[in-house]
């Protein structure tokens, strides 16, 4: 558990990541313009003390007398201001005020493409064998936990933006079993508005799923072992290889971070029910164990869509 939240860590990390990548904004200088007078002014701080500072008008100077030292100037909100020398520390004509503003652009989705993908998913399954003993099997192991690491490609098309109709494979490329494939049909429903280069999805799956596993089961019959001059009684034990074939069902909430040229990199988190369509046994047993495999688990996924 502590490995997928790491990787889960790391996942979002990633779609931070791609999300400040996505978010383009143009810089836009705009320089303005204006006359400019520093008024001295008072502030009464928390002791009952004074503190004086200047604050800078803007607006426009109307007058200034050389003589006397006194400013006519008009703030940018109209309002006209009679200083004299000893109100103000210095003035300026014509000083230059430049900001910056952020134009936001919307990069385009795909509407009506193809769009091929391909990534990484780490998924966390959990397998019960609902064991029923008998005159052979006494106890089992409970079933099957495994983490698989995955690479996974796929390909699809849209309807009018909001509907993605696909089909996708799985295999692992690390896991407790072996021979691990998923693979069959995926729809997303794209729900947000377009205001944003990320967009919000519903996932969901249809997918064959099939996989090696093994778990040790004990057996009825004991074995008795003499010990100097004392004797204990130890549990046979069997190990039985079987391979899961079941249909899985997915459900879960996407987000695709969309890039230039209609690329998009998303993230994905989808819980898994599986429905078992079959369990065999391969290895030679005297007798097989009486067991029907159910399922379920969560699945974190990193892709790149193009």
């Amino acid at each position: 558990m502590k490995t997928l939240i790491s990787i889960a860590i790391v996942f979002w990390s990633i779609g931070l990541y791609a999300q400040s990548d996505t978010a383009t904004h143009t810089k836009s200088r705009i320089t303005e313009i204006y006359d400019v007078v520093a008024v001295h002014k008072e502030i009464r701080d928390g002791r009952g003390g004074t503190r004086k500072y200047t604050s800078e008008l803007k607006g426009e100077i109307l007058n200034y007398d050389q003589s006397t030292g006194v400013l006519t100037f008009k703030s940018t909100d109209g309002k006209l201001y009679s200083f004299s020398s000893d109100e103000y520390k210095y003035f300026e004509y014509d000083k230059e005020f430049i900001t910056k503003n952020k134009v936001f652009t919307l990069k385009q989705r795909k509407e009506s493409e193809f769009e091929f993908s391909a990534g990484v998913r780490v998924s966390f399954l959990n397998f019960n064998d609902h064991f029923t003993s008998d005159t052979y099997y006494q106890y089992s192991g409970g079933g099957n936990t495994d983490l698989p690491i995955s690479i996974f490609a796929g390909v699809g098309k849209y309807f009018s933006r909001k509907h993605y109709v696909g089909i996708n494979g799985e295999i692992a490329v690390m896991s407790y079993g072996s021979n691990y494939f998923s693979g069959g049909f995926n729809y997303h429903f794209q729900y947000d508005a377009n205001k944003r280069n990320v967009a919000f999805y519903i996932p969901i799956g249809l997918n064959y799923f099939t996989s090696k596993y093994n778990q040790s089961f004990q057996l009825t019959d004991s074995v008795v072992a003499q010990l100097q001059a004392n004797s204990d009684t130890y549990s046979n034990h069997q190990t039985v290889d079987y391979k899961i074939s079941a249909l899985s069902l997915s459900l879960g909430h996407g987000f695709s971070f969309i890039l230039n040229n209609k690329h998009s990199i998303s993230l994905e988190l989808a819980f898994i029910k599986f429905f078992p369509l079959s369990t065999s046994f391969t290895n030679s047993l005297e007798q097989t164990p009486d067991i029907r495999m159910t399922g379920s688990g969560v699945r974190l996924g990193l892709g790149f869509n193009f």
